[in-house]
């Protein structure tokens, strides 16, 4: 037997620590219908808007090494009437807390309260490289509208001098590819920290592929982190693989039948990263074909 092998059945045993980032679902809803993300399919149906009560118990649990709590996965977080509420109760509990927005729903009030908030980290997923390709990717927000949403939050947060962490971020696809740098020279002139180019995504094969550059027919494997330093967790108490499976493809648990350190700690758990390290997934598994364990040949 190849002395990896051994090594691989070794780590199976090994449990590392309580993650230092979670995504939690807070709401399923979204007012738009982005044509790279799963929501303009449908996503499989569950609770519309984890209760406040179920986070509260969520944070209780894993609030211990002060992770990062990001209150967003498959929805707009805006939308949750709690917001505010589950920001101030991570917030107390020593949690770093983010959440990342279209920012439709970004009224002047929203932003007051939200540069009033405990909140550390603020990304507007925007892609508004010109009203053309930001409305036919992101129907049916208008790009004017969220643009001025946007520079009015960023012009509220200069004036108060505090507020979160504020990101912009746009998508690497062939629709913004060469549009990007005036981007970036637009929003850091505007006062964000920073922009985010962030890679594109199939969500596990559920959106079309619109990749600058065309995937490799012969891919390697690498593992992926998501099982060994991320939690993730779908708003009827779900806990899942990472942040792509929003549709629960792979159930490792509920953390309203037992505490997320227990699902941590589980079998199931124990069994993917065992996947992980040896690349033995099912053929029908999400993470075969996964765009975060795929490299070039």
């Amino acid at each position: 037997m190849p002395l990896w092998h051994n090594i691989a059945e070794l780590v199976d045993y090994y449990i590392p620590s309580l993650p230092s980032v979670y995504w939690i679902d807070i709401t399923r809803e979204c007012n738009l219908r982005c044509i790279m993300c799963p929501q303009s399919r449908g996503i499989a149906p569950r609770p519309a808007k984890m209760p406040l009560d179920l986070f509260q118990s969520i944070v209780d649990d894993v609030c211990d090494n002060r992770p990062l709590i990001k209150l967003y996965l498959s929805g707009e977080p805006l939308l949750h009437e709690s917001l505010l509420a589950m920001i101030d109760y991570a917030g107390a509990k020593g949690c770093g807390t983010m959440i990342h927005t279209n920012a439709t729903g970004l009224t002047q009030e929203m932003s007051e309260r939200l540069l009033s908030s405990s909140l550390g980290f603020l990304s507007f997923s925007f892609d508004g490289c010109s009203p053309e390709v930001y409305e036919r990717l992101r129907p049916p927000a208008k790009f004017e509208q969220v643009r001025s949403n946007i520079q009015r939050y960023l012009d509220l947060r200069r004036q108060c001098g505090h507020g979160p962490h504020t990101t912009i971020e746009i998508i690497r696809m062939r629709d913004t590819d060469s549009l990007i740098q005036p981007f970036v020279e637009e929003w850091m002139a505007s006062g964000a920290d920073d922009v985010h180019i962030a890679p594109y995504l199939t969500w596990h094969g559920l959106v079309d592929d619109r990749h600058v550059e065309a995937k490799p027919e012969c891919p390697l494997f690498k593992p992926c982190a998501a099982p060994f330093q991320h939690g993730c967790i779908l708003s009827d108490g779900t806990a899942v693989p990472c942040c792509l499976d929003l549709s629960g493809r792979m159930p490792l648990g509920n953390v309203t039948k037992g505490r997320f350190r227990e699902i941590w700690s589980g079998n199931s758990y124990r069994r993917l990263r065992l996947q992980m390290l040896t690349g033995t997934f099912p053929s029908d598994g999400i993470c075969e074909r996964c765009d975060n364990t795929i490299r070039e040949a």
